[in-house]
């Protein structure tokens, strides 16, 4: 079984689209699409709600309050690793957007990675045949130098894109770390929300891949929803936090 994972807040404009293409791309594959809805103050809900009446495979998950990215999630990775009848090692996992930024053709590719032995494939801007479209330089810049940092401090091997959403899980690897953590899995409360997520799964997963993904940023409809300087902060009290982490677990032997 495949499930999709999709983190909406007040995304009318643009979740219809993705949710059509999704079930285009996924038509013939088992598979459960989960809208978590974060307390959108926008028809997102109702539209969400319109879209699994038409298709069977789509469902809504509704927050009272707004809970961010990493609570929306959580609510979803809680629903499937919590439901009955999955299969952790056969069944796969998938997030993204749901601004309609990330095409839905990518899941094939990612979903085949899985299949063929990794336990963690990243759709990544950075890749070759990797592309961002209708970004400013501005936050061209600003995610490449996030990559280069988190690369500094936290090296992945293969590893380019770290703060990309658009990812697919091997479900045993994602309930090891879901296990672990608990609900410190997602402590950020910014966008950093996904590198702490890549952070935290990687020791849990034997092989990590990259796919390219062609970023459609001019897909976008309306204003982001990332605060710049919120982010950046998210980035710095990450980094500070799971080094301090590091640094308390060492033993220190006095001579």
């Amino acid at each position: 079984m495949l499930f999709v994972v999709l983190p909406a807040y007040n995304e009318q404009a643009s979740l219809g689209h993705l949710l059509q293409d999704l079930h285009s791309v996924l038509e013939g594959e088992p598979h459960r699409i989960l809208v978590v809805n974060d307390a959108s103050t926008d028809q997102t809900s109702a539209l969400a709600e319109e879209y699994a009446r038409k298709f069977e495979d789509i469902q809504v998950l509704n927050h009272a309050e707004n809970k961010g990215l990493g609570g929306a999630l959580w609510t979803g990775f809680s629903y499937v690793l919590n439901g009955p009848s999955i299969n952790p090692e056969q069944d796969i996992l998938i997030t993204l957007d749901a601004d309609n930024t990330h095409p839905a053709d990518r899941i094939p590719l990612l979903s085949q990675k899985i299949k063929e032995g990794a336990d963690l494939a990243i759709a990544s801007r950075y890749t070759s045949g990797g592309q961002e479209i209708g970004l400013s330089l501005f936050r061209r810049v600003l995610s490449w130098g996030a990559g280069q940092v988190m690369t500094f401090f936290f090296p992945i091997p293969g590893v380019r894109d770290y703060s990309c959403g658009y990812r697919a899980y091997r479900l045993s690897a994602l309930e090891r770390a879901y296990r672990t953590y608990g609900e410190h899995l997602m402590e950020s409360q910014s966008f950093a929300a996904m590198v702490e997520l890549l952070l935290k799964v990687v020791p849990f997963c034997q092989g990590i891949v990259e796919v390219p993904l062609i970023l459609h940023y001019e897909r976008k409809q309306g204003k982001s929803k990332m605060k710049i300087g919120s982010t950046v902060k998210g980035y710095l009290a990450l980094i500070y936090h799971l080094k301090k982490e590091a640094w308390s677990s060492i033993e220190w032997v006095e001579e």
